[in-house]
């Protein structure tokens, strides 16, 4: 419950065009996209030395300087996921299965994610570019009914970075680049809310508040005594049930057979997008005609996300007695001062006909649809790379990525108070938050290029790609990553003099992924606490509270094709 050959400008106008339709794709090392270039793609993105096209604006943009005249590349990269679930153990936050079926086939049969790249030599020194690409993109949506519901149902990620870039050639030996980058983040997601555990703490709560009353209503005296004080009414068996039961465990006992009146989840959607704003530089050494080194740093775009929140419990059947119902006596007293309240008050409890839809009270007292935001930061990268030209028809290539995924801590929705709402008891809703603790990484790719003739150049890669993800206590369903391990092939085949096509192939494989993530918050809204989970901490939050346990099995098919153009 909680919470002819085309000109210049026909091509670049089509690569801008594309840009509007693409769709985000499965992650990879975190949540980045895993390919902004098909010539990349095809060594296992080893070549950020090689600059062979205006894509180098994404690996090292130095290389531009090494560009003649004007080149466009417009390139579109296809993912095939795959990937399995199994649940080892996934518990509510009062320890119980959460029942439901398997996460079915979470990630999205196939998506694509464009790529377009210009660059244009304005003299021997200067050379200018462009780059629109996506840079990150993630896309899951399990089962409605999955095991993992409480934690999230479906999540999609969706950016777009344009990245204007100049590179500037000192001599034969050195050159510099520069680019500034214009981020979009657009970002959806929807997770199950646990009403039947918000009940249970709510029912809980009010038990324990009016024990003494409750107790005497379960045991013989009371269910024969309220019928003759209370001519009409008689106790219901989610209380009499517990006679015999004292203190934590008597309110246990008759707050969890209310909850069992309860079938069906609510639902929780937030959404939000951001414009954010980096840079990134880039230096390349060339001491021979066939060797060059490089370095290229890109740096963190910090985002606010800001959007809306949507909370629906149509699908929520049940009734249980409202928290609300004021059980204060009204002067009549028995048992030797045991005071009894009013008998509307009281036929609000033991009258079923007057019990109410948890669902609809979640809606008009705990979940207001409301503003919200969050913010995240894009994390930086620092590259070091190489290429060697063999002989004429091999060359060599390397790259080592280090990208600073630490610096994503947790993620906290941020839920705006709405004026004038009736929250009840005053528990307004907090962060909802997933903890990440992501750890830096670090990606090792090693590249071939093989010229089989005048037209064809072969590619081929392998790379190792560490995920951020620390431990299996940090690896929640929305971020099921691991790390991975890449095989690529790729083509470059010359049409004519200045026309030419990429193909890029690779296989990724995930390491195995186990979860064993644990929700700090509960169903009703605050962070369990005081010794009972029917104690409201103080700590208030959105969640559902649980434990995540599973392990992941993921694979992803990358497929890219790219059209290049020199003026």
């Amino acid at each position: 419950m909680i919470r002819t050959r085309p000109s210049c400008l026909q091509t670049a106008v089509f690569g801008a065009s594309v840009m509007l339709v693409w769709t985000s794709g499965a992650t990879a090392s975190g949540y980045h996209f895993g390919s902004q270039s098909v010539a990349a793609q095809g060594t296992a993105h080893a070549n950020g030395a090689e600059a062979v096209d205006p894509s180098t604006i994404f690996y090292n943009p130095a290389g531009l300087a090494r560009l003649p005249g004007t080149q466009v590349t417009n390139g579109i990269t296809i993912v095939i996921p795959k990937g399995s679930f199994k649940d080892t153990g996934s518990t509510d936050a009062f320890g119980n299965p959460t029942g439901g079926s398997g996460a079915g086939s979470y990630l999205p049969d196939a998506a694509a994610a464009p790529d377009f790249y210009f660059s244009s030599q304005i003299n021997d020194n200067i050379t200018v570019g462009l780059g629109i690409f996506v840079p990150y993109g993630a896309k899951l949506d399990y089962k409605e009914d999955w095991t993992g519901r409480y934690g999230i149902q479906s999540a999609n990620l969706e950016t777009v970075n344009i990245n204007p870039s100049i590179a500037y050639r000192f001599n034969e030996h050195h050159s510099i680049g520069f680019g500034l980058s214009a981020q979009y983040i657009k970002s959806i997601q929807r997770g199950a809310a646990d009403v039947q555990g918000a009940s249970r703490q709510l029912a809980g709560q009010f038990v324990e508040k009016n024990q003494a009353l409750t107790e005497l209503a379960a045991n013989p005296i009371g269910q024969i005594g309220i019928p003759l004080l209370y001519p009409g009414l008689t106790v219901p068996d989610e209380i009499t049930s517990c006679n015999g039961q004292t203190g934590d465990g008597f309110v246990d006992c008759v707050a969890k057979n209310f909850s069992d009146n309860v079938s069906g989840d609510g639902y929780f959607r937030v959404k939000g997008d951001d414009w954010g704003f980096g840079w990134n530089i880039g230096y390349m050494w060339e001491p021979t005609e066939s060797t060059r080194f490089g370095v290229a740093y890109r740096s963190k775009i910090s985002h606010t996300l800001e959007g809306e929140s949507k909370w629906s419990f149509a699908g929520v059947d049940g009734a249980v007695p409202s928290p609300t119902t004021d059980l204060t006596p009204d002067g009549t007293t028995i048992l030797g001062g045991l005071g009894l309240p009013p008998r509307d008050q009281l036929a609000q409890v033991l009258d079923p006909s007057n019990w109410i839809n948890p669902g609809n009270f979640a809606a008009s007292n705990l979940h207001p649809n409301s503003d919200a935001k969050t913010s995240i930061d894009t994390p930086e990268s620092f590259s070091i790379n190489g290429f060697h030209q063999y002989n004429d028809k091999i060359a060599f290539m390397g790259d080592v990525t280090w990208t600073r995924h630490s610096r994503l801590d947790s993620i906290a929705i941020q839920l705006k108070e709405v004026n004038g709402y009736p929250y009840f008891n005053g528990v307004t809703e907090g962060d909802a938050t997933v903890d990440q603790d992501w750890n830096d990484t670090y990606k090792i790719s090693l590249g071939m290029n093989y010229q089989w003739d005048k037209d064809l150049m072969l590619r081929t890669g392998v790379a190792y790609d560490k995920s951020p993800v620390n431990g299996s206590d940090q690896r929640h369903p929305a971020f099921p990553d691991a790390d991975r391990y890449w095989l690529s092939f790729g083509a470059n085949y010359k049409l004519d003099q200045d026309t030419s096509i990429d193909l890029a192939y690779s296989y990724v494989q995930f390491a195995s992924g186990k979860m064993d993530y644990k929700d700090g918050c509960s169903p009703a809204g605050w962070a369990p606490g005081g010794g009972s989970m029917y104690v409201d901490s103080g700590n208030h939050c959105t969640g559902n509270g649980g434990n995540f346990k599973g392990e992941y099995e993921t694979r992803i098919h990358f497929i890219g094709l790219a059209f290049n153009q020199s003026f």
